[in-house]
């Protein structure tokens, strides 16, 4: 069945009867559900009610400036198909209403930019508004950002947890008040940067595609020279801040005041990359021990497999990394113990044999053949894991 969107008109308010009706449903029951999909079309409908009857259940369904936040059904019903749509080609149209029994207002087609499958629970999508708010796409997207704030955003997408990407996020708004711009302007170029990041499209994480073209430019920078952008995004963040990169470090010791010049300033670019990468992968492994699942952070390592010295195209790249406490860093850093590329723990034969039983068991042996927690996003690449694995004396 071909649905003809020709008709309906981006911001009007229609009904389900008067929808069956000009679609040619026998009974507008057929757009009872919350997503619709006419057979035989490349269109996916969803008919959004942000405060439902009593006596139905209850999502957790609300628009946020130009973005979308969706719960999807129980069922999980067409959750794939709306994953995938850009990539397959289909549209998603959306039908929403502020309270239950009232009309639907047509707010046209949007956009998956952010998405936790689930199939225990519902899964939770964000939604791009791009035809309703079109004018405000333009403007955000225009060639008004500069240079400066799209490296202060890409820094800020660094530390981000996946899935903290929209307006809501109170960090965002404090972010976008500093480089002068809009809470959903920088969630837009967050998201851009989400579009365009290799790991998310190996992995069918969405972001968003709309204006990500000046975006790309940037993140090609980035994996050309990785120290050097990312220095130059923290030395950004201290200018809007009015502060030196030292003091929007404070949390590092940068113990160079026995160097001068050029050696001065390499450490301190070190140190503060190197700090960066700690915020990474402490974001990636929700401040928690791959290991033990500790998740006091004063007590956790950013550790790399592959050594720093040793790769210096993969210094800052959080799939080398992994989030250990003291303890366990130390360790894998010592070849006491190691991780296979099932995410699995290894215990050395020197470490059996030289400490105590009860020591032994209480710190290692528990965790002897355990999978690590293994985070949603930038899990250990596994030809990094090899390398540690090879160096492993069982």
């Amino acid at each position: 069945m071909h649905v003809s969107f020709d008709s309906i008109k981006i911001g009007q308010e229609y009904s389900r009867k008067f929808l069956a009706e000009i679609w040619n449903y026998a009974a507008y029951q057929a757009l009872a559900r919350g997503v619709v999909t006419p057979k035989g079309d490349s269109k996916i409908i969803l008919f959004v009610t942000a405060e439902k009857q009593g006596s139905l259940e209850q999502y957790a369904d609300k628009l946020v400036d130009e973005y979308l936040h969706w719960e999807g059904p129980n069922d999980h019903f067409a959750e794939n198909r709306m994953v995938y749509a850009r990539s397959n080609r289909e549209e998603i149209h959306l039908f929403f209403r502020a309270i239950h029994h009232t009309n639907f207002i047509y707010f046209g087609k949007i956009e998956v930019v952010s998405v936790e499958l689930a199939s225990q629970y519902p899964s939770k999508f964000v939604f791009h508004l791009n035809e309703y708010y079109a004018d405000t796409t333009y403007k955000i997207v225009s060639d008004h950002w500069t240079r400066k704030q799209l490296l202060a955003v890409f820094n800020l997408y660094l530390k981000l947890p996946p899935g903290k990407l929209d307006p809501s996020n109170k960090e965002i708004g404090k972010f976008a008040s500093l480089i002068g711009k809009s809470d959903s302007s920088v969630a837009m170029r967050l998201n851009n940067f989400a579009f365009v990041d290799p790991y998310n499209k190996q992995h069918g994480t969405i972001g968003l595609q709309e204006g990500s073209m000046q975006i790309q430019s940037i993140w090609n920078e980035f994996i050309a020279n990785q120290e050097d952008l990312i220095y130059e995004s923290e030395s950004i963040i201290a200018d809007y801040q009015n502060k030196t990169i030292e003091e929007t470090n404070s949390d590092v010791d940068f113990q160079v005041s026995d160097l001068k010049g050029e050696y001065k300033t390499r450490s301190i670019k070190t140190r503060v990359n190197q700090n960066v990468f700690r915020k990474m992968v402490l974001k990636t492994y929700a401040n928690r021990c791959a290991i033990s699942g500790l998740n006091q952070p004063e007590l956790l390592i950013a550790g790399h497999i592959v050594p720093w010295a040793v790769n210096k195209e993969e210094r800052l790249n959080p799939e080398n990394g992994i989030c250990l406490s003291y303890l366990y860093d130390r360790a894998y850093e010592t070849g006491l113990i190691c991780i296979d590329t099932d995410y699995k723990v290894l215990i050395s034969k020197q470490l059996k044999e030289e400490f105590s039983k009860d020591f032994f068991q209480r710190f290692f042996g528990h965790f002897e053949h355990q999978l690590i927690h293994i985070p949603s996003t930038y899990q250990p690449k596994k030809e990094f894991l090899e390398y540690r694995l090879n160096r492993f004396d069982k």
